[in-house]
């Protein structure tokens, strides 16, 4: 009997070979990065059994785009995980600076008026200001990230919206 190779089974010597994108292997979903996609049956789309996208793909260039969304989205396959296709795109830009504004400039209304209009020191709640200049930056931060990642579909938004969704029915069954 031969010695086993012991080094084809080691993982530090062992590469995964890329594999061309076709119909007949599963891969992770690019969008909620949770499901797997894989083809349906006679037809050329492939579809996530969990956030249940459709994605029509193009096996020459290597890329998937999203099918059933308002927003064209498209991802390339590089042989071992999936990459955001370049789109020249200045919405994205305009979302961005939005988001930025969004978040900056109501807090530096209220730390100029602060500045121009100081509270009295004899008040105790001279803090005031400086508390209230904080909960403004981290609401409208918040407020920014909720539409940063609804412009992106970031696949962590979109699989912690489907766990929400999943949890709520399962609470609202459970109380029926």
């Amino acid at each position: 009997m031969g010695e086993p190779d012991l080094q084809s089974h080691n993982p530090q010597t062992h590469k995964p070979q890329s594999q061309a994108l076709s119909y007949e292997q599963i891969y992770r979903c690019p969008a909620c990065g949770y499901g797997e996609l894989s083809a349906i049956a006679l037809m050329d789309v492939f579809a996530c059994d969990f956030c249940r996208h459709f994605f029509t793909a193009n096996l020459q260039t290597q890329s998937v785009q999203l099918a059933d969304s308002r927003q064209p989205m498209a991802w390339s396959w590089n042989g071992h995980r999936w990459r955001t296709a370049y789109q020249a795109n200045t919405a994205a830009s305009l979302v961005w600076g939005f988001a930025g504004i969004l978040a900056l400039l109501p807090v530096t209304l209220i730390a100029l008026s602060n500045y121009i209009f100081p509270p009295l020191e004899s008040l105790e709640s001279s803090h005031f200001p400086l508390i209230w200049s904080g909960l403004t930056l981290v609401s409208h931060a918040l407020i920014s990230g909720w539409l940063l990642a609804e412009y992106h579909q970031w696949p962590w938004y979109i699989a912690s919206g489907i766990f929400y969704q999943r949890g709520l029915a399962a609470v609202l069954a459970a109380l029926d």
